[in-house]
This record gives structure tokens, sequence and C-alpha cells, in this order.
């Protein structure tokens, strides 16, 4: 009976001594096929950021793997008595685990996204036959790598006394265990510096938490947590990855319209009121071309205007800040010798205005005024445009209805004072001479909710927002396709600047006179959430893979499955412009 404990001891010690070289050999090519991961994300311009992404590769896949072992195969070797059904075991999981790291590499790249729920559906949908194809060319590395496996187990297990005598793994532990705890020491430093070579690399890798211990750092007197939050707010999240953009340079045709550009803004106005809360600009729709289904970038003034100026989704809106990259509107306004004037209600105070929008511009400190002083300082500057001989661009930033919540006659009479403002701005123009000449934007930089609703992602009010343009020659008319922010940078580039590099470089939009090959759908974000709208229902979709519908009027479906093709076509649009 003893001999027989003794043996079984022996046994199960060599089987555990087996299963360490066994993770040793799979760390080594978890580390082979995950450095795939290095490359798809832009590489980091200083050296710290390269020791970093260097560190955390080896730290956290040696990390994944040994705590694979430890949870699955360390347990299962109490349990199997048999050598050899234990090798073929550790080797079917060690496949999984593999091919699951390939297509997890290969939907990264695409789509900047792990593995979750939703992409996993897009990646065996059958209904995308060139994707399923793409993903099953990966499945063909399974065998491959379970005949590696099982190679390497039944050789490994042959001269598992030899590896033992000679110390090979030690270097190799030691080099692991130094990389994971460098990898997390620096990337505390960097979160609480806001060092952006190393923070920007949060989600490169798969099942990657680097700890940040703010509060530790806090509760020892190392973070001043209200600098902290100032910084995050001027400069956006520090995880914010790197943005290319535009993904060229502008060529501008050697001729434009030459019209002026008057682009008016109104936080907090919804399209579901303005017949009674802003005739002024009902009867101006009346007369010019308004677009019904309009949405904006997002529900807060910053995602909505970051939209309008540079045309792309706001979920890039912490990577622009981070990087100070300038409207590419502006600059090409700017290109083209357009005078400036810019108005602001808020006096511009936002960090979006001054650390990226409005970054090449000297913008004087101003204190929070009244729409009609706002009002007031553009008419001053407009009679000075009048003998000038140039085109100029105003821009005119407007408060609107600030809140409905504390009572529906605050709401009407906030509204009815910017509508009053926003009808002598348009009274001004028609009167002279540049009306003819003047193409003239008015929208919503975000909605309102109406009602006393309470704010969701799925409220199409906070949303849907009129606009309104005044194009010269062109007829009074109402259309109905679904159009978005983004569009209005597309069309003014376009059709005013002429500028005749492609679109798809600068922008996510299309031109809102055009209908033909327009999506069904349109997209917003807030809070790492992307939103999108489609005619008959919004679909929100958070990072970690949750997946919610809503009808027109906010209430969940809850038996809705989710449309792959529709996805699939968002998600390849919303990272484009992430550089590689």
């Amino acid at each position: 009976m003893a001999n027989h404990q003794q043996q079984y001891r022996e046994k199960i010690s060599s089987m555990i001594s087996w299963g360490h070289w066994f993770a040793l050999f799979n760390i080594l090519l978890a580390l082979v096929l995950g450095s795939r991961y290095l490359l798809i994300n832009d590489w980091p311009a200083s050296l710290a950021g390269r020791i970093y992404a260097y560190c955390s590769w080896l730290g956290h896949f040696s990390f994944i793997v040994f705590a694979a072992y430890l949870l699955i195969l360390f347990p299962i070797t109490f349990f199997i008595r048999s050598q050899r059904l234990l090798r073929v075991i550790a080797s079917i999981i060690a496949t999984c685990g593999l091919t699951l790291l390939l297509i997890d590499a290969a939907v990264f790249q695409r789509f900047h996204l792990h593995l979750n729920p939703i992409v996993w559906q897009l990646v065996v949908n059958p209904e995308q036959s060139e994707l399923t194809r793409d993903w099953q060319v990966m499945f063909i590395a399974a065998p491959i790598i379970f005949l590696i496996e099982l190679l390497f187990a039944t050789w490994s297990w042959q001269k598992l006394r030899s590896l033992n005598r000679r110390h090979y793994a030690r270097p190799f532990v030691a080099l692991f265990i130094t990389t994971f705890f460098a990898s997390h020491v620096m990337y505390i430093w960097a979160d609480a510096n806001f060092y952006r070579p190393i923070t920007m690399q949060k989600s490169n890798l798969p099942l990657s938490y680097p700890m940040t211990a703010r509060r530790f750092l806090e509760k020892h007197g190392l973070l001043d947590s209200e600098d902290y939050q100032r910084r995050l707010i001027q400069q956006g999240d520090p995880d914010a990855l790197s943005i290319a953009y535009p993904l060229n340079d502008i060529t501008l045709a050697p001729k434009a319209a030459g019209y002026n550009l008057l682009v008016i803004t109104i936080d907090n106005l919804s399209a579901e009121d303005v017949n009674t809360a802003y005739p002024s600009l009902a009867d101006f729709a009346q007369q010019n071309v308004n677009f019904t289904q309009h949405y904006s970038s997002g529900p807060s003034s910053e995602n909505g205007l970051f939209g309008l100026f540079y045309g792309i989704s706001s979920s890039y809106l912490d990577g622009i800040l981070a990087s100070r990259i300038p409207s590419t509107l502006l600059t090409t306004l700017a290109n083209r010798h357009y005078q400036f004037g810019l108005f602001s209600t808020d006096g511009f105070k936002q960090p979006f205005y001054r650390q990226a929008l409005l970054t090449d511009y000297t913008i004087p400190l101003q204190h929070r005024q009244s729409d009609a002083q706002t009002v007031m300082q553009w008419q001053n500057w407009y009679e000075q445009q009048q003998a000038g001989t140039q085109p100029w661009f105003s821009w005119i930033a407007l408060q609107g209805a600030a809140s409905n919540n504390s009572s529906s006659l605050t709401y009407q009479q906030n509204s009815a004072s910017t509508d009053k403002q926003l009808a002598v701005i348009l009274n001004e123009l028609s009167h002279s001479s540049a009306f003819d000449k003047t193409v003239v934007v008015i929208t919503g930089s975000h909605g309102l909710l109406l009602n006393q609703q309470k704010y969701s992602a799925s409220q199409r009010s906070v949303l849907h927002v009129p606009l309104v343009i005044h194009w010269p020659n062109t007829p009074a008319q109402s259309i109905d396709y679904l159009t978005d922010h983004q569009d209005i940078m597309a069309t003014l580039m376009q059709r005013l600047l002429g500028v005749i590099t492609p679109s798809y470089d600068y922008t996510q939009g299309r031109d809102l006179f055009t209908a033909l090959g327009r999506n069904n759908w349109v997209t917003s974000s807030d809070d790492n959430r992307l939103i999108i709208t489609t005619p008959t229902r919004s679909i929100v979709l958070n990072n970690n893979g949750n997946y919610s519908s809503y009808d027109t009027k906010g209430n969940k479906l809850h038996d809705d499955t989710p449309e792959l093709g529709l996805l699939l076509q968002v998600l390849t649009e919303e990272k484009r412009f992430i550089a590689n």
C-alpha cells in the first residue's frame, strides 16, 4: 500500500513538472502569435512607451498562459492517472486557447475590439460570407497547432528528467515575473502623469487590465485628485488611442464657390418642438432646405460640435483632445483665406474649444453672457465685413433653452428669447446684399429631453435636432432621409470649399444633397457607448459587447436580435481613423 502511494506521488510529481514545461512552451507560442498586437496600433514614439510595449507583451501573455495552467490543467492533473490522456487534454486546451488568440488578433486588427459576444456573432455569421471565409482560414491553423502541441507534449515527457536537471526555465521565469510587475508599475506611473505613449496601450492586449492605483496614490499624497480631474477634462481620456486625421493631405481645386459661411448652433434644440418653441426657425425652414431626420453626433455640446466641425465620430474626441489636432474644416477655411468671426454665449470656455477645435486661433478669455450679447457682438463684427472683399466665415454658438426641468414656462421663455435673437441674425443678413452669396447652416449641437424625461441613450429627442440650410440658388425643399452632423462637414468641404481629396480621407459623412448611396443609419456616441439610429429603432452598443434595441419612443425591445450585417458596417466605419 505504501509503495503504491509512493508511486502515485512520484507520478503526480512528474505530471506536475511536465505541466510546467508544457506551460512554458505555450507561453513562448503565445508570445509569437501575440506579437501581432505590437504591430496593429500606432507604435509608441518614445523609448518609455516602447519599453512598456515589450514588458506588457512578455508579462501579460506569460501571466495569462500560466494562470490558465493553474486554473485548468493543474487541478486536472490530480484526477487523471493516465499521462497520455493528460497530454491529449492539455494539447486540446492549448490549441483552443491559441486559436482564440489568432482570431482575437484578427478581430482587433479589423475592428480595434477584442472578442466579445457581439463580435463573436460577427465572426461566425454565415450571412457575411467574405468575413466568415477570412475567419475560417484561421481555423485551418488549429490542426497544425494541435499537432505541434502533441509533438512537444510527447517529446517533453520523454525528456522530462533531462529538462529538470538543466534548469532551462529559470531565466524565463525571472524574465516573465520581472516584466509583469514592471509593466504594471510603469502603467501606474503613466496613468498618474498622463503619459500617453504608455496609457494609450491600455486595451492593446486581450484580457488586459493594467493597474492604476489612483486611490492608493491619493491616500499617500502622491496624486492630487483635483489636478488629475482638471487634466482629465482638458486633455481627454489618457487611454484614448492615437488618431490619424485626416488620412491624407487636403488638396484644393483652383477655385471654390466663394460663398460666405454662417453656422448657427443652438444647445438643447430638439427637432420635436421647433414649430412651437422656435417660430422664426420654423419659418426659415419653410423657405429653405429642411432636413427633417437629422441627428447630432452625441447628447452633449462637445460631442455634437465635434461631429459637425471634424466630420468624424465623436468617439475620437479624447484622441483629438490629447493630440491637439485642429478641425480640418476650419483649417481648409483658413487656407481659402476666409475671414473668421467666432461668437459664443459660453465664451468658448470648454477645453474642447481651446485644446482642439480652436487651438490654432487666439481666443480672448470671455465670461458667460446672454444670447442677446452674443448676437450684438456678431452684429458689430458683421458691419465691418460689409466693406471687405474676402469671403467670411462666422460661427454663432447660442445657449438656447438651458433646461426644461424647472418648469415648462421657464423653458418656453428661454426658447422664445433665443428664437428672438435668431430672428435678429436672419433679418440682419437677409436685408443685406450678402444674403444671396452666403451659405447659412442652422442646427442644434444636441437635443433636449422633453416632458421631464430621464436621460437615456435610447431617447431620440436628445439626438434628433433640426438642420436648416440656406444655399444660394437652391429651391426650398424638405428632405426626410437620415442625416447627421458629419454630413454637414462633408458637404461644406466638397460643395463650398472645392476640396478634391476623396471625402473618405477626412470624414465619415456624405454629401447632404445626395440621396444615392447613403446608409440607412447614422451613429452617435456617448460615454463609450455607440448609438446607432435607424428609421425604426435605436441600437446601443457598449464596449463590452452588451447590445440593446429600442423603438422610436425609447421602449426597449426585449426579444430583438442583433442585425449582424448592420453592426459589421458600423464597426468597420467607426474605427477607420485609428492610427495604425
